[in-house]
This record gives C-alpha cells, sequence and structure tokens, in this order.
C-alpha cells in the first residue's frame, strides 16, 4: 500500500525516501526539503516558498532537512513545542510555568521565570489528553453549546412571542376602537331620535293649532257676513253690532289660549366637553405602557424642605429649584436653577396709586395679562420685551382673572360682578354681568364659573351670572372666611376645585358639586393667596410667610419652592411661564413684576 510522503521503489533504500506530500498530490515525485509541523507535512523547496508566503501558513515552524523526521511514519521525535512564543517570536513555546499558568519559550524561562516551577511541554502532554483539564475543557465546551443552542432556542421564541404580542395588541386596540365606534354610533343615533322626538312633537302641537285658528277664522268670516247683510237696516244692525261685541270678546280670548300653546322647543347640539379633551389629547384612546420591570434605581440625597418644580419644555421634562437649595438630579430630569433676572415696571403714567397686582393669565404669544386693584385696570405685558404694553380701564377693581372660550377672559370686580374682556389683539371690553357679593376668585369649567366671595361663599354660576349651587356654612360654622383664589384642576378625568383661605392657612380641594374632599396646611405657608395649576402640581404664594410653595397632587406634599432668602416679599401671585422658561411673582405694594429666570 501506498503511503503518502512515501515512493515505493525497488532497493534497501526506499523506506527511507521522503517526497513532496502536495505534489504528489498532483502526481509529481519531489523530494521533501522541509517538513511542517503545523500541518504535518512534508514540503518540496517550491512548495515550502509559498507556504512561507501564505498568511494562514507563514507562521508555521518548519524543519530543515536535518532536523525533519525520516518517514511520516517516524514516530520517535516530538515536534508538538513548535508554536511561536508571543514575546520572543522566533522562538518556539517549549515550556509552562505553574507558577504563572503561562506557556513560555526558553528566553521567557532564563529571563522573567528563573524561580519558577517550569515543565517541558512535550514531557507533560504525552498524559494531558486523559488527564482531568482536558476532560473538564471539553464538558465546558460541550455545556456550552448546549447553552448556545438553548439561547438560540429562547431567540426563536422571542420572535414568535413579539409578533403575537404584536398581534394580540393590535387586535385589542382594534377591538376597542370598534367599541369606541359602536358608542359613538349608538350616542349619534341616541341624539338623532331625540333630534326626531323634539321636532315631531313640535310638528304634532303645530297641526294641533291649525284647527283650531282655522276655526276662529271661520268664525270671524260669519260674524262679518252677518254685519255686512244689516248694512240697509240701522237698527239690525245695532241690535247685531251689540251681540258680535260678546262673541269678539270670546273670539280674542281663544286666540290668546292658542297663542300660549304655540311654543316650540329650541335646542341645539353641543359638543363634549369630555369628548373634546380626547379628541386634543395625545393619549386619547389609549396609550403603549412597557410593563416590564428593570432594575434600574437612582439614589442621592438632598437638603431637608427643598423641592423641585417639574415642568415639560421642548417635550423633555425639566425641574426647577431655586437658587440656593440643592436637588436630586436624574438622567431624564434635568435641574433648572431659579436666578432672579430683572423687574419689569407695571406703573403707566395714568395710573393714580400705586399698583395692586393682584392676579395674572397668560394670552396667546408671550403676552401676560394682569389685574391692577387699585387702578381700575387690566393690563398686558409683552414677556419678549420685558414692557407694558397695553392696558385697559374696567367698572371696578378687578381682582382675579380666567380664560374663557374664544379668546376672553373673565375678571372679578369688588361688589361690581364679572367683565368679559375679548383678548385677540387689543383688549376690549364685552358683556358684564351683575353678581351680588365682593367677588375675588374665579374659575372656568364646562360652561360654568366658579367664583369665591369674601364673606366666605363659594359660588357655580352659568355665563349668565344665575347661581346654580353655592355653599357658605355648616353646622359648624363657615367652610371658608377669606377666601380671595381659586382654580380649577382635572386630575384624569374628574375635575377638582382648590381654594385658598387667608384666615385659615388652608388650600381646600373640593368636587364639582362643592363637596370638601381634602384640606391641606403647612407651618411654611402662612396667609396663602394666588394659585397657579402646573401639570400635576400646584403653585401657591404664602403673603404673610413671604414663600412660594410646591403642592404635589399626587402625594399633598406641600414644599417650599422660595422664600426671602430668594428676595420673595410677601406675593400675591405666581406663575411659571413654559413658553419663556420665566418665574413671574407679584408682590404686595409693588409696582413692578418680579422675574426670575432659569438656568441649567
Amino acid at each position: 500500500m501506498e503511503v503518502p510522503g512515501k515512493k515505493l521503489q525497488a532497493g534497501p533504500s526506499a523506506e527511507d525516501t521522503t517526497y513532496c506530500q502536495p505534489c504528489e498530490q498532483d502526481d509529481e515525485i519531489l523530494p521533501a526539503e522541509v517538513y511542517c509541523t503545523v500541518c504535518k507535512e512534508f514540503l518540496c523547496s517550491s512548495c515550502a516558498s509559498v507556504h512561507r508566503k501564505l498568511k494562514m501558513s507563514r507562521s508555521h515552524f518548519l524543519l530543515d532537512k536535518s532536523n525533519m523526521p525520516t518517514s511520516i511514519g517516524d514516530h520517535g521525535v516530538e515536534y508538538e513545542c513548535t508554536e511561536p512564543c508571543d514575546i520572543h517570536p522566533k522562538e518556539s513555546i517549549k515550556y509552562f510555568c505553574s507558577s504563572h499558568q503561562t506557556l513560555i519559550c526558553g528566553h521567557c524561562a532564563v529571563q522573567n521565570h528563573r524561580s519558577c516551577h517550569a515543565d517541558v511541554i512535550s514531557d507533560i502532554s504525552k498524559a494531558f489528553k486523559d488527564g482531568k483539564e482536558y476532560g473538564d475543557v471539553m464538558k465546558t465546551t460541550a455545556r456550552l453549546f448546549e447553552d448556545i443552542n438553548l439561547f438560540a432556542s429562547d431567540v426563536e421564541k422571542n420572535v414568535d412571542v413579539v409578533a403575537k404580542l404584536c398581534e394580540n395588541e393590535v387586535d385589542k386596540l382594534r377591538r376597542y376602537r370598534e367599541e369606541v365606534n359602536k358608542f359613538v354610533e349608538e350616542r349619534e343615533q341616541a341624539l338623532l331620535k331625540l333630534i326626531e322626538k323634539m321636532k315631531n312633537m313640535d310638528e304634532e302641537l303645530l297641526g294641533s293649532l291649525k284647527p283650531k285658528y282655522t276655526n276662529l277664522k271661520s268664525k270671524l268670516e260669519e260674524i262679518n257676513i252677518t254685519l255686512e247683510a244689516q248694512g240697509n237696516n240701522m237698527i239690525q244692525l245695532f241690535i247685531e253690532t251689540k251681540r258680535v261685541k260678546k262673541l269678539l270678546e270670546g273670539l280674542q280670548n281663544e286666540l290668546a289660549d292658542i297663542k300660549k300653546e304655540n311654543v316650540i322647543h329650541h335646542y341645539e347640539f353641543r359638543k363634549d366637553p369630555a369628548t373634546e379633551r380626547l379628541i386634543a389629547s395625545d393619549t386619547g384612546l389609549g396609550t403603549l405602557e412597557n410593563i416590564m420591570t428593570e432594575n434600574t434605581t437612582t439614589s442621592a440625597e438632598s437638603d431637608h424642605g427643598t423641592t423641585g418644580l417639574t415642568v415639560q419644555r421642548d417635550g423633555q421634562m425639566k425641574t426647577i429649584v431655586a437658587a440656593e437649595h440643592t436637588v436630586t438630579q436624574t438622567t431624564d430630569k434635568p435641574v433648572l436653577r431659579l436666578t432672579p433676572a430683572m423687574d419689569i415696571p407695571m406703573k403707566s403714567p395714568t395710573d393714580k396709586m400705586e399698583c395692586s397686582l393682584s392676579g395674572m393669565l397668560q394670552l396667546a404669544g408671550s403676552r401676560l395679562l394682569m389685574t391692577d386693584f387699585y387702578n381700575n385696570k387690566v393690563k398686558v405685558v409683552d414677556m419678549q420685551t420685558n414692557s407694558l404694553v397695553s392696558q385697559i380701564s374696567v367698572p371696578g377693581q378687578p381682582w382675579e382673572t380666567c380664560h374663557l372660550p374664544g379668546d376672553r377672559v373673565a375678571v372679578t370686580l369688588s361688589f361690581k360682578g364679572i367683565q368679559f374682556l375679548k383678548t385677540r389683539g387689543k383688549l376690549v371690553l364685552g358683556d358684564h354681568i351683575n353678581v351680588h357679593g365682593d367677588l375675588r376668585g374665579i374659575a372656568y369649567h364646562e360652561d360654568r364659573l366658579i367664583v369665591s366671595h369674601c364673606n366666605g361663599v363659594l359660588e357655580v354660576l352659568n355665563l349668565k351670572g344665575h347661581s346654580i349651587r353655592r355653599i357658605f356654612a355648616d353646622g359648624n360654622g363657615p367652610f371658608f372666611k377669606f377666601p380671595l383664589y381659586l382654580t380649577v384642576v382635572c386630575e384624569g378625568s374628574t375635575a377638582f376645585i382648590y381654594v385658598s383661605d387667608i384666615s385659615r392657612n388652608t388650600i381646600t380641594k373640593l368636587n364639582m358639586n362643592l363637596n370638601i374632599v381634602k384640606r391641606l396646611q403647612d407651618p411654611a405657608l402662612k396667609e396663602p393667596r394666588g394659585i397657579t395649576a402646573l401639570d400635576d402640581q400646584l403653585l401657591i404664594s404664602g403673603c404673610e410667610s413671604s414663600t412660594i410653595m410646591i403642592l404635589d397632587l399626587s402625594t399633598y406634599q406641600m414644599t417650599q419652592l422660595m422664600g426671602e432668602k430668594e428676595g420673595i416679599r410677601k406675593p400675591l401671585f405666581a406663575y411659571y411661564s413654559q413658553q419663556q422658561s420665566i418665574l413671574l411673582v407679584a408682590e404686595t405694594n409693588n409696582n413692578s413684576l418680579k422675574v426670575y429666570s432659569t438656568i441649567e
């Protein structure tokens, strides 16, 4: 039998002759010049030259003719230790340092491992394959293969889960949309039936009136014919006329009764405010929430009594804190700090008294509407130019204001009712409604005005000023003593009223039926005045305590944002403009509006 690398020849030297194994594959018989210890092949000079040039084999260790085995079956010489050393590439790895668990060459042994115990690899490797270490490596390799296969199986399962999850959630969304569509269609049909019912009732009513007035008309024609027939007989005409007078009185009474019945239903379709909010909402119909639990925790310590005011700005949540306060900073809520920026002069040349800026409201763009109680004026500030740009006199002392639909606002006037103003372009006086009492706080919600009186009354009015609901006292006395400000906040789909009482130092939460839900107090808040809603927080001005407080509506925790250290003195109202990233503070008997800017 032929053996690769050998050429069968006659004569005694046949067994000692070696040939190039790659060339032998092409039936060329060339003597071997070198032996590759990695490939375990005999090579001729040409194949050796190529072997040294190829990238994959250029590092292989080649034995020359004097050192290579005499035949491919020669096992008397061990050539396993032929890998080049990492540190000395020209040297082969021949030893294993058990102290450092490192493969080394002769140079390494002399230079860096003289004091170590080094074994000759060719000696210790003879029984290595049957040893524990090699067995452990093979077991680990097998387990790793199993783990990779299991992981690959899990990935494939997750691919199916992702597809199924998507399919399920899309199906849920579409089924829910069908429910919403069905509800809308049912409501539409109900409203259409109601409209049709009203129409039928009115048509039936009007149809019943027709024979009545037709009968009256016939009787009147008979009377007219009777009188005309007696035109030449004065005596008979006199008698008939006297009789007709009584008949005419009866006909007049019948016509009056018919006119009373001529009352039809006047109705109009009004959009549901909840549906309007749903249409305008970014979360209408539903949201997609990640329900996987992530072990992401942040921890830090902050000074007691400090807080952050969370606001939305450019699609990113930010936290505002007072200039000298510290607060925990998280990666998704960068901290903004408040710093005094400027004062905006509010007194105009036509003002006869010092300014008392009791309320403020942001209009479209950068305009801010202010009420000046002492000067009977409503003023507008441009927050870009920081200047007073317009003003209008009102028939009373204006206290607080609120938005109305259609670019309008409502302003409470002390003992003078409520004044409506048109705010598009220049301020223009609109309708005025008379409401008895010293009105102060005001808010608007679903075609209703909620107002507070200085004497403790809280009242719900329609837009014509008619009282719908009011509270004053229970068996233990008045609910409020001096409620100057209020605001309406929608918490989810439910609206609540928050009222500040300067005598009791309380913030009271009520539902829209004026039932008290909760009373809140804090030692740092004295004589609470203006309340501004900002997302899920309230900004509250403490006049006597000279503080600006934040009320977290999710926890009802009240903490101080600013105080006397930041220059706050008896504030009446504070407002944060998200568009300009500034906090505006109106103080008692101050002709200027304080501005605090936010810097990162």
